[in-house]
């Protein structure tokens, strides 16, 4: 389903705006403006008017207010709930119950199911104490100093990548899954059974059946496309790689094969996007595979990633 930030600030700025000043009768402003336009938006502001009333105001005027400043969008809000909970390691428990005032409510529950059951207790004790405007600004920039920030227009128009850029992190992560199975599929096609089975028995029970499924299945691909499939995963330290890891760290190297230096800075939104132990992985293929990218080879991956895709789409909830 998709939540408030999975929206473009612009999107998310006109539907707490709209909510704010108009509330349960907002829903009549969506045709009028380019933000409101297409299912997306018209779910979560019917999500959003479904809030306890008592409470739902506050929420999105906070929300309104963590978008930033014009020109710059701060990752924090944006990150993964992992990044935020390594973010405030050691930090007083009044802190982390102003940080959870400004997160997105969902985001709220999966930062609190990290925590240890203590300070669980404690940072609800607090979530009433509301600090004077200068201490919370204070507050906001240390955090927002630990995260990078990205500029606005990369955010709202990530071009090349902005279907990927609006995935949900589990459904990045089945992206991600999906670019192992077939980068493994192309590579083992025409590979002796000795070979495939080593690669098998290195993969889970779901994932070993599905590769098997798709070696018998074939495909018409190139010498070319086989080779390179090949050559990426043998310069992966694939015997050091755990089961559950090794077709998501195959993923991630496919993926970080289609950016050109021009999308560097796109990167820090996918990593971010991602909990920190895949994100670590990815930032590293990304600082290995951006520098020596062939533009062309690149465009092609971008597009067989699309394929990828739209192939894995049906299985959204």
């Amino acid at each position: 389903m998709t939540e408030l930030q999975d929206l473009s600030e612009r999107q998310q700025a006109f539907l707490l705006i709209a909510a704010l000043r108009e509330g349960d009768q907002a829903p009549a402003l969506l045709d009028y403006v380019d933000e409101g336009r297409g299912d997306a938006p018209r779910a979560v502001l019917d999500a959003m008017l479904k809030q306890n009333k008592k409470i739902r105001q506050d929420d999105w005027a906070r929300a309104l207010v963590a978008l930033g400043p014009e020109g710059k969008v701060n990752l924090w809000s944006q990150a993964d709930a992992g990044w935020i909970v390594d973010s405030l390691r050691g930090e007083a428990p009044l802190v982390w119950a102003q940080v959870f005032r400004e997160l997105p409510r969902a985001k709220v529950g999966r930062v609190l199911a990290d925590l240890p059951k203590e300070m669980r207790k404690l940072v609800k004790a607090m979530s009433n104490h509301v600090p004077v405007d200068r201490v919370w600004a204070l507050l906001k920039r240390r955090l927002e100093s630990r995260f990078p920030s990205v500029p606005r227009e990369i955010w709202e128009r990530p071009g090349e990548f902005e279907a990927f850029h609006r995935l949900s992190t589990d459904q990045f992560l089945q992206l991600m899954r999906e670019l192992g199975l077939s980068e493994m599929a192309v590579a083992f096609s025409k590979v002796d059974r000795t070979a495939t089975r080593a690669i098998l028995h290195r993969l889970g029970v779901e994932d070993a059946k599905e590769l098997r499924r798709r070696i018998k299945q074939g495909g018409n691909y190139s010498l070319e496309t086989m080779r390179e499939a090949q050559m990426n995963i043998l310069s992966l330290e694939v015997e050091k790689l755990k089961t559950e890891e090794l077709t998501l760290e195959i993923g991630f190297s496919v993926f970080s094969r289609a950016f050109g230096p021009e999308h560097r800075g796109l990167m820090p939104i996918f990593v971010y996007k991602l909990p920190p132990k895949h994100g670590y992985v990815l930032k590293r293929y990304l600082d290995l595979n951006i520098p020596r990218n062939h533009p062309e080879k690149a465009q092609r991956l971008r597009e067989r990633i699309i394929g990828a895709l739209e192939r894995i789409r049906p299985q959204f909830s």
